[in-house]
């Protein structure tokens, strides 16, 4: 983009602004120095700015999504909502060029531009392209020094004992020298939670002794998390750092291991017997929970799916039950609609991918190294100046994404169910084979809170 592009008609602006927890000590690079130079900048050219986006204490080493406000800004650019981002510099945007690249491609698809304040680059030529290329190399690479710093950092923590973030397991809280020590109230929980279900061996049971008895309640996921933790050992075992002294312990090793044994054996068994074919595939549109079969009391004993989000913790509007017998209707009748959009939306997307990711980059780098080493071979540049530039050039062309081809997704084993009299010899299946079938061909079937099923992912 041309930093003093001109620009007739209204256009709707983004300001993003990102600051590393160092950077903000760093002046020139605080929150509110960036936000007034980017207002000033918009209002210069009558801009109408329709967002301002801020990820403080964000680094920009990490994955583009663990920015929430980023995430958010390009939401309103999917939603046509903005003309232009525009930031201070280039590397509060990205310091990797596969990154810029995958927004890039967000940004073209909806004819949005960006914009820096205190650079200026120029995407329509070859050169511009390789500059900003260079540029987000140059970028990339201190910030993984800046990751390899870091993690002898962390290492060195977790040495000796102390906490890299202030989350920590129920039963512990961090104190002022960053360590974990026991919360006693708590831990009295966790050991009893532990021994409870040493006892029973069922999860449910566990967690409704500890609601009923402390007022503590543990979802599904937290409360397997909760007797998975090793960390209740004293032992941290995550990342490739070990240290079997880190915390003191609330769980003895041996009682843990136990656990561990029970759990493995627990969820292998099967004790009503049931078998549910949609089990695992099914998700509830709403809470994005998978949903849970269960058989009515009825003397026909029909099989039904519900979220248990809304009916055992009520945190989920989704109230309705969905038959068995119905999905299967539905996928029957609906399955060749979803397949062929399934394969119309993929030739889109790739289309866009060559149009977007083309080899106009690599060749012109390759191009300026031809020159490069003219330069070199005619005594028009010494040793050093051609060891330094090919370097460069060299690094710019390793981070230019290859376009691979990609191959279609394979839809022959969903495809097989519509052959025909394939529904005739469905139905002379057992359960446990329908189950098989439907989880090798499909990934997932999202219900929303009306029973409509609202998209199918195929596996």
């Amino acid at each position: 983009m041309r930093k003093n592009e001109t620009v007739t008609s209204l256009v709707r602006a983004a300001l993003y602004i990102r600051v590393s927890g160092e950077e903000q000590k760093i002046k020139g690079l605080s929150l509110e120095a960036q936000q007034e130079r980017l207002e000033a900048y918009a209002k210069e050219r009558g801009w109408l700015i329709a967002g301002i986006y801020i990820d403080a204490a964000k680094t920009a080493r990490k994955n583009m999504h663990k920015r929430a406000e980023f995430q958010r800004m390009m939401e309103a650019v999917k939603r046509d909502e903005i003309d232009v981002l525009l930031f201070c510099r280039l590397d509060r945007w990205f310091r990797s060029v596969a990154d810029y690249y995958k927004v890039m491609e967000i940004l073209e698809a909806h004819n949005c531009n960006w914009i820096t304040s205190d650079e200026e680059y120029n995407t329509s030529t070859a050169n511009g392209r390789l500059y900003i290329n260079v540029k987000l190399s140059i970028a990339q690479n201190e910030a993984d020094i800046d990751g390899e710093r870091i993690d002898v950092v962390f290492d060195s923590k977790i040495a000796h004992g102390t906490v890299l973030s202030g989350n920590c397991p129920f039963g512990y809280a961090t104190n002022s020298e960053k360590r974990l020590e026991i919360v006693p109230k708590n831990a009295e929980i966790v050991q009893d939670a532990y021994n409870y279900f040493e006892s029973v061996i069922s999860q449910r049971a566990t967690k409704k002794y500890i609601r009923e008895r402390y007022g503590v309640n543990w979802g599904d996921s937290a409360f397997r998390h909760l007797l998975s933790e090793r960390l209740y050992t004293g032992v941290y075992d995550r990342g490739g750092r070990y240290n079997d002294n880190f915390c003191p312990p609330i769980i003895s090793k041996e009682q843990f291991e136990r656990v561990q044994t029970l759990l493995s054996r627990n969820a292998r068994s099967a004790p009503s017997g049931r078998v549910y074919i949609f089990t695992s595939i099914l998700k509830c549109a709403e809470c994005n929970c998978n949903l849970v079969g269960r058989v009515s009391s009825k003397r026909n004993k029909l099989y039904y799916y519900r979220c248990n989000q809304h009916f055992q913790r009520g945190r989920c509007n989704h109230k309705k039950e969905i038959r068995e017998d119905y999905l299967e209707e539905w996928l029957f009748a609906n399955l060749a609609a979803e397949i062929k959009q399934c394969k119309l939306d993929w030739e889109v997307k790739t289309a866009k991918k060559k149009r977007t990711m083309s080899s106009s980059d690599k060749a012109a780098i390759k191009h300026k190294l031809q020159k490069l080493k003219e330069l070199y071979v005619n005594d028009l540049i010494d040793l050093e100046e051609y060891k330094k530039d090919y370097q460069i050039y060299t690094s710019a062309l390793k981070q230019i994404p290859e376009l691979q081809k990609e191959n279609p997704p394979d839809f022959s084993a969903v495809e097989s169910i519509l052959n025909n009299n394939f529904k005739e010899i469905y139905d002379t299946l057992t359960r446990e084979e329908k189950r098989t079938l439907w989880r090798s061909a499909i990934k997932e079937i999202r219900i929303d809170k009306d029973n409509n099923i609202t998209g199918i992912s195929f596996g």
